[in-house]
């Protein structure tokens, strides 16, 4: 298993979601998110869309936010470099990725991380990178 990972929030919210407590600790602990997945985090429990939340009460989904924010705010956060903005708009026009998508695996391979994501265009894209990719069910089984 690869000491440490970049996570996107496919394999984030994955994580809240087993019950592997200890495991999951460790990933968290060595692993990394971009500043961005705040902000995706909270489009998904907005719109509702995701297998994990849909048709979750209210109040149910503001305890999973204060949940999930105590989580971030423990790990470490790749900030985006103005910089880096054209490279990973070409990494998007190339692979057909969301800029969102391409950011992730842009950064882990100027990090040289591990990308740990449940999102399957962008997995298969970083494998065709020829970048070192998992899914949650991967690492844990």
């Amino acid at each position: 298993m690869v000491s440490s990972y970049v996570l996107d929030s496919s394999s984030l919210f994955t994580l809240f979601f087993l019950d592997s407590e200890e495991k999951v600790h460790k990933i968290l602990k060595e692993s990394s998110v971009l500043d961005l997945t705040g902000y995706e985090i909270g489009s998904i429990l907005t719109k509702g869309n995701d297998g994990h939340i849909r048709g979750l009460e209210r109040e149910i989904i503001l305890d999973l936010t204060k949940e999930i924010q105590k989580v971030i705010a423990n790990i470490r956060v790749i900030r985006l470099k103005t910089l880096d903005i054209a490279e990973i708009m070409k990494l998007s026009l190339t692979t057909g990725l969301t800029f969102y998508d391409a950011s992730y695996v842009f950064y882990c391979k100027f990090h040289q991380m591990a990308l740990l994501t449940d999102d399957k265009k962008m997995y298969q894209e970083a494998m065709k990178m020829g970048l070192e990719v998992k899914k949650v069910e991967e690492v844990f089984n």
